[in-house]
């Protein structure tokens, strides 16, 4: 079967090559019911730009290159937001010339390989990153060079760039407030590293629920590391059974949740009485769980079309200083 190309579309639709360019675009000067017939006839006959044609036209790098973390050795499902971060991507894509391409960061890597091999391959003309550091390297990188590139998450840095991000402090903030209004004298938070920006804001929003409710919480004997800990029910029921035991726990993923949950209880504790849990989610999964928790949600759907259309933005030349956004997650109570 022929490529179609915009001459049988025009053709197609009754259109000049111009008009049916122009709404492809979605240009000011062509109206929506245009647009639409336009739209619905590609889709229609499969047209897919050419973008190697475009690129010698334009000088512009359609393909985009989202940098994401892999599984990491000896996880068993992985990170179950992945997808919907990936899927916000693709579609923030939509209707545009951009393609996305995602390369992977391996568990254990200088996080800056990966950005490097995308740079110097000219495989992007546009990259996008998660897992930001307060003091990040990949950032600077891409300054010098003068690479476009958003973040998921924020730096500390001087440079002004790019970035969507969840509000961590408030989801900490509504995190920890949640178990103290429990009646919860004593939480404790699983965590990434304090390496990322966001476990620090995460750590600043449970500090101040603590100080509100006059209550202690410490990174050094509250926080735990996600990377510390090799089997969570094994880790919970020693931590329930243990003369300090907490009485709340704030669940990094569904993950450490479902593994806290079960250790909890083979600890003899009941969930949601004497022993509360809330989730950090980024997905469907916890409406599942048995017995139910609260959860608060962090849309990664929306969070990926946010940081596609952003980095399109910023490659056609809006300043990357307009091109900051911050979300809050939704809570989801599911009282027992």
């Amino acid at each position: 079967m022929a490529h179609v190309n915009l001459k049988m579309l025009a053709e197609y639709t009754g259109l000049s090559v111009t008009t049916v360019s122009r709404a492809l675009k979605d240009g000011d000067d062509v109206k929506q019911p245009t647009k639409d017939k336009v739209k619905a006839a590609a889709k229609k006959l499969g047209y897919v730009p050419n973008i190697q044609g475009l690129s010698l036209r334009t000088g512009i790098n359609y393909n985009i290159c989202a940098i994401l973390p892999m599984i990491k050795p000896g996880d068993f499902i992985g990170d179950v937001g992945s997808l919907a971060l990936i899927s916000g991507l693709t579609a923030g894509l939509e209707n545009t010339p951009y393609k996305l391409t995602v390369l992977p960061m391996i568990s254990g890597q200088d996080p800056l390989d990966p950005v490097k091999l995308a740079v110097e391959g000219n495989l992007a003309g546009g990259i996008i990153m998660s897992l930001t550091k307060t003091n990040d390297e990949r950032v600077i990188y891409l300054k010098e060079n003068n690479i476009p590139f958003v973040t998921f998450g924020q730096t500390e840095l001087s440079i002004n760039h790019s970035f969507v991000d969840v509000d961590n402090k408030d989801l900490g903030y509504r995190a920890a407030k949640y178990l103290y209004e429990k009646g919860c004298s004593k939480i404790k938070m699983i965590s990434s590293s304090t390496i990322y920006t966001y476990v620090w804001h995460k750590y600043y929003g449970v500090k101040h629920a603590s100080m509100e409710f006059s209550k202690n919480f410490s990174m050094d004997e509250d926080m735990i590391i996600d990377t510390d800990v090799t089997n969570y029910r094994d880790y919970a029921k020693e931590l329930c059974s243990s003369k300090d035991a907490p009485d709340g726990i704030i669940c990094g993923s569904e993950i450490s949740a479902l593994g806290i949950i079960a250790g909890a209880q083979d600890a003899g504790k009941v969930i949601g009485k004497d022993f509360h849990v809330i989730c950090i989610e980024t997905s469907e999964l916890p409406n599942f769980f048995m017995p139910p928790i609260p959860g608060l949600r962090q849309d990664f759907h929306s969070v990926g079309v946010k940081l596609s259309k952003y980095i399109v933005k910023q490659i056609e030349g809006e300043a990357p200083e307009n091109l900051q956004y911050i979300e809050k997650a939704t809570f989801f109570p599911r009282n027992l």
